[in-house]
């Protein structure tokens, strides 16, 4: 395999939210995703998918099969003769298979038109915001490896709906300051988000130290005790 996954995937609305697909699909959807960076596809190898989530082969073949089906994957095969020499696997970030009216309420086709156009502007600004989290993130603590670890960081990134880049860098100064890993900084973003940290002042405010109550019961005392 040629290339390499980009510092971060992209889980798609319709993806995420179908409940047709197991997670283990939607996470080998985002491992695609961020292998096509590049081209637009990927040429990874059920192998390639196999090692990295440590399953066999065929069960990658049946995942990639159900994405296929259902409208997320293009698979196409380039041939020399009767043999395959490459195999090319396309994302399809906008277009899927209906899922079945009689399970999911159908929505108006102008109301699902304007959703549409809502999220593709959403998902297309998010990306561009996780994009420059991550390369921040990569140039200032540590280079994120593992798929999961991505994808778990970038769910943290993605709770925060303004601000992402200022309260990430925060977040990330803190961490590289401390000696912690990306694993501490999700805790970090989650818990930010938890109690509402919005902007970069907030962010700030949560790493300032605090007064030593103490030090100011002290103080008083010493104050009562000299005078002034």
């Amino acid at each position: 395999m040629n290339e390499q996954p980009s510092y971060y995937s992209i889980i798609t609305a319709n993806v995420r939210y179908d409940n047709r697909l197991t997670d283990s699909e939607k996470l080998l959807f985002a491992e695609i995703t961020s292998l096509s960076n590049k081209y637009g596809y990927c040429t990874a190898s059920n192998n390639y998918f196999a090692k990295l989530y440590q399953v066999v082969k065929e069960t990658i073949s049946r995942r990639i099969s159900k994405l296929q089906s259902l409208g997320y994957l293009k698979v196409e095969l380039v041939k020399q003769g009767n043999e395959v020499k490459q195999r090319k696997i396309y994302p399809m970030t906008q277009s899927s298979i209906p899922i079945d009216a009689e399970i999911n309420t159908p929505i108006d086709a102008k109301v699902k038109e304007n959703n549409t156009r809502f999220n593709n502007t959403r998902i297309n600004r998010d990306r561009d915001d996780v994009s420059h989290v991550f390369k921040y993130i990569s140039n200032n603590l540590e280079i994120i490896q593992s798929p999961l670890k991505a994808q778990q960081l970038e769910e943290a990134i993605k709770d925060f709906k303004d601000n992402k880049l200022d309260i990430v860098t925060v977040a990330t100064d803190y961490c590289r300051e401390n000696n912690k890993g990306v694993n501490y900084l999700i805790k970090v973003l989650e818990n930010w988000n938890k109690d509402g940290v919005n902007t970069k002042e907030k962010a700030i405010s949560k790493i300032k130290p605090r007064n030593n109550k103490e030090d100011d019961y002290l103080a008083k005392k010493k104050q009562e005790l000299l005078g002034g």
